[in-house]
């Protein structure tokens, strides 16, 4: 018994989390001077919540779907897309970065056909001009060019091994087109083993007839058969001289005309308003015939010199197919498959759908994301907000957190800070009687202590202590998240009284962030981090389902 958790299901829980987070307020926060041991448990939420020391809103634009960055080089074998295989974590997409192609940037191109497993030795070239964005490259590969990323942003939002999508073009409903896709390709499965097929090829020698006969030649007499009706039932393809009209006819009649060397054909429709010109070049192969509960698909063999058939070339790939075979009509002639004294053997094809709509329709299902990233970071401006000092040593991300003003007032989700420093600054004479990282406290009439933090910073200029980690057992002040009480002094480590500067009002500034709030999502923890006037950090997350 098989079970699977499918790719859809990551990728759908993906989009709903980053549904989540644009509809969401989402915070970086860093927390505790030392060193505290993350782990997943309310106790160790509450100790971070509880030491935060500042924190900066994650914008909307800085999260992205995120997939594995494999960069095109020289003689790696990609993986071509197939629907019959699970495709995830494959190397099935190439970025062709800056230094393999001329467009500055990075484009990201799905593989469709690798050429029998081929290492691949040239990089698709993007052509604006290219209607279908499918490329064919010398060394056999194809290729389906899927979207592009500047330098700069690949260069700000690549980490871990992956890049971002560029998911603002891209994120669709999944459930909204369900009519089926296009017939990606036509693999020949039994490659070695198939054999008996003729190509003949030729060139027209008048100009095309609107009773749907056309003539030509062969490029060589001794490919073609003279017999009557030989090629009855394959196809006839037709490139103009300048490649800019290709037509595929159905042979209803075929004659051989022994005196001038010259062919006689009658096709299913009028070539002269199919645009065939004179002097076009033709070939006679074999019919393959493709049928499914979609329309419009139409390939060609591509045969060796051995009589194989070894890949199919699709004209059209049609549309709206969730169900399609396709099979190579016996020619008429000479091919017996059936009688053991002949080698003929009939190729076997299977068809390969695209996603839903075609390549290139919606990418997050279409890459197997299930890898989102976000970005965020600390600037010199908001050094000025925050302090630059001291260390940290936990960042977290943290949803919805809860801000009030100086009145107790709930501030609005519009009005919410961008960023925010969590530490009390406190302005005292007494600022001497303490130092960085010493620890404070205020005592109520029992000798109780109430109040207790470590000193973050001091400011000399203005004789302002910066206090953190005041979080802990004690009781809330009224309208309060803390318990800080400003009728009471503050005390050093040594029991020394430090006066908090009258008007106490305007000598206190409190964090507008209320504590403990919001909901955490992600926490890590590491060696502390120091922090100067010179700092500018830059968080990256990738994280997966």
């Amino acid at each position: 018994m098989a079970e699977i958790l499918t790719t859809q299901f990551k990728s759908d829980t993906t989009r709903l989390f980053i549904e989540d987070i644009v509809n969401s307020d989402m915070y970086i926060m860093c927390s505790a001077i030392e060193r505290i041991d993350a782990e997943n448990s309310q106790f160790s939420d509450n100790e971070f919540k509880e030491r935060i020391l500042f924190g900066k809103q994650v914008y909307n634009d800085d999260v992205h779907f995120m997939i594995k960055y494999y960069p095109w080089q020289r003689d790696e074998v990609f993986v071509q897309y197939d629907d019959a295989i699970d495709l995830e974590d494959q190397k099935f997409y190439a970025v062709v970065g800056p230094t393999n192609n001329d467009t500055g940037d990075y484009r990201i191109f799905k593989c469709l056909f690798n050429n029998d497993n081929a290492p691949v030795e040239a990089p698709p070239a993007w052509n604006a001009n290219t209607d279908s964005q499918i490329y064919q490259t010398a060394d056999g590969y194809l290729w389906k060019y899927m979207y592009d990323l500047s330098d700069l942003n690949f260069e700000a939002y690549n980490a871990l091994g992956y890049i971002p999508i560029k998911s603002s073009e891209f994120v669709v409903d999944p459930v909204a087109n369900t009519t089926g896709g296009e017939v990606s390709d036509i693999f020949v499965t039994n490659l070695d083993d198939n054999l008996g097929y003729t190509k003949v090829t030729g060139s027209l020698s008048q100009a095309p007839y609107s009773t749907r006969l056309l003539f030509g030649r062969p490029n060589d007499v001794n490919t073609i058969s003279q017999i009557f009706f030989y090629y009855y039932g394959q196809t006839l393809y037709v490139t103009n001289n300048d490649n800019a009209v290709t037509n595929l006819f159905n042979i209803e009649f075929y004659q051989y005309n022994t005196t001038t060397g010259e062919v006689q054909f009658r096709v299913d429709r009028d070539p002269v308003l199919a645009g065939v010109s004179q002097n076009a070049n033709w070939q006679i192969l074999p019919r393959i015939q493709i049928d499914g509960d979609g329309t419009g698909a139409v390939a060609i063999p591509v045969i060796d010199s051995r009589g194989r058939i070894r890949n199919t070339t699709l004209l059209s790939r049609g549309s709206a197919y969730n169900n399609v075979v396709a099979r190579v009509v016996d020619p008429l002639y000479d091919f017996s498959p059936n009688d053991p004294t002949r080698t003929d053997t009939r190729a076997i094809l299977r068809p390969i759908l695209s996603p839903v709509d075609g390549h290139g329709h919606d990418l997050i299902d279409e890459f197997k994301c299930h890898h989102f990233g976000i970005y965020a970071y600390i600037t010199g401006e908001d050094n000025l907000l925050i302090g630059a000092n001291n260390t940290y040593s936990t960042i977290g991300l943290v949803k919805n957190p809860e801000f009030r003003d100086g009145n107790n007032v709930v501030i609005a989700s519009n009005d919410i800070p961008s960023v925010f420093d969590n530490r009390i600054a406190v302005t005292t004479d007494d600022f001497d009687k303490t130092l960085v990282n010493g620890v404070v406290q205020q005592l109520n009439a029992d000798q109780e202590v109430v109040f207790k933090a470590v000193v973050h910073d001091i400011d000399y200029s203005s004789n302002t202590l910066y206090l953190a980690e005041y979080m802990g057992e004690y009781q809330n002040q009224a309208n309060s998240s803390n318990s800080l009480d400003l009728n009471l002094n503050l005390r050093n480590e040594t029991g020394q009284l430090m006066r908090i500067n009258t008007p106490i009002a305007s000598n206190v500034i409190e964090p507008t962030y209320v504590q403990r709030s919001g909901r955490t999502y992600f926490v890590e923890d590491f060696f502390a981090l120091p922090r100067t006037e010179n700092s500018r950090e830059e968080f990256k997350f990738v994280m997966e389902f």
